[in-house]
């Protein structure tokens, strides 16, 4: 696990059963901490395939997330 104290995040492993290969992903569990117009940037500066952000779900939903890639 991977953390910023302000907005703690983990990179996980994804497509793989071994640790350490596959695809990183970043995962901000609070994403709803990070203002909109910071997520592409901390996608950019992570340069990960892929960074997720987990926000409260809505109307019958548990969960909502929002997914970046480096370039958008």
């Amino acid at each position: 696990m991977v953390s910023d104290p302000t907005h703690p995040y983990e990179v996980l492993d994804v497509f793989t059963d071994t640790p350490l290969q596959g695809n990183p992903l970043a995962v901000f569990i609070d994403g709803e901490t990070i203002p909109s117009r910071l997520m592409q940037a901390t996608a950019r500066e992570l340069n990960l395939s892929e960074t997720v952000f987990l926000l409260p779900g809505e109307d019958d939903f548990d969960a909502q997330l929002r997914i970046f890639t480096p370039q958008t």
